[in-house]
């Protein structure tokens, strides 16, 4: 585990509240080596052989940063939605789909969503079983794991919260660090120069809506980044009513997208 991956690793365990049942499934997939197979060969498919950005272990421990650090701020008030699942099943479904939304981009980029499902379901089963008595119960929480996977993208409209946090969450990776690799290895387009010029991506308790993203950036080029990317996955989702979103151009230039 490099310095990044120590970091990332903190702070996914801060967001767990010391549940045994959330530190067990997140133990699970940081120490299943078929998982981290999988992650391993998305990236050698889509960075080594596509120069697409991180597809990989670094970009599933963010995302699920990301996942978690979005759900604590919109709270069980908004994301508990039924009565038969509480926040931490909240948290489990979205950390599981957060770490595992891109396996599928191991066999082929086109469906990728779908392919993630299918690769998913041995280890969405062994942990759902691992951790919930009642299969009843397992069976709808794998359930929205593998919606969340198949929505991440914004293709398909999800019908949860928990969906929508995913793909939001996957979308707010777009620091320049996810650009460097296939950059040096001959990537050379605008995803790559959008995702260059971007530095930080804040994400913190709105103030007309529940969350506030704030993306800082050296130049114009990475709003590319929030148009293509994270809002085309908000809108997807239909998540954009949760989130606002400013673009901060060399520290002074404030743009609101929605």
């Amino acid at each position: 585990m490099n310095a990044l991956e120590q970091t990332l690793d903190q702070e996914i365990m801060s967001r767990l509240n010391g549940s045994h049942r959330l530190l067990q499934v997140y133990d699970y997939l940081r120490s299943n080596e078929r998982i981290r197979g999988l992650l391993e060969m998305s990236n050698i498919v889509l960075v080594h052989r596509l120069k697409y950005n991180d597809h990989g272990i670094t970009h599933a421990m963010i995302t699920t940063r990301n996942s978690l650090k979005i759900l604590d701020i919109l709270g069980p008030e908004i994301v508990v939605t039924e009565d038969w699942r509480d926040f931490e099943d909240s948290k489990l479904i979205v950390m599981v789909a957060s770490y595992l939304h891109d396996i599928g981009n191991s066999v082929h980029r086109d469906q990728h969503e779908f392919l993630g499902v299918m690769l998913a379901r041995p280890f969405v089963e062994e942990i759902t079983s691992m951790v919930y008595d009642d299969q009843g119960k397992a069976v709808k929480i794998a359930s929205m794991i593998y919606e969340a996977i198949m929505c991440h993208m914004g293709r398909f409209e999800p019908t949860s919260i928990e969906a929508g946090v995913v793909a939001t969450a996957d979308g707010c990776d777009m620091e320049q660090e996810r650009a460097r690799l296939p950059f040096r290895l001959g990537g050379h387009d605008i995803h790559k120069y959008s995702a260059l010029a971007i530095q930080k991506v804040e994400i913190t308790k709105g103030e007309e809506k529940p969350l506030r993203i704030e993306v800082h950036m050296r130049d114009p080029s990475g709003t590319f980044q929030i148009e293509e990317i994270l809002m085309r996955k908000l809108r997807g989702t239909h998540f954009e009513r949760f989130v606002e979103i400013y673009a901060i151009i060399g520290g002074k230039e404030v743009i609101r997208f929605i």
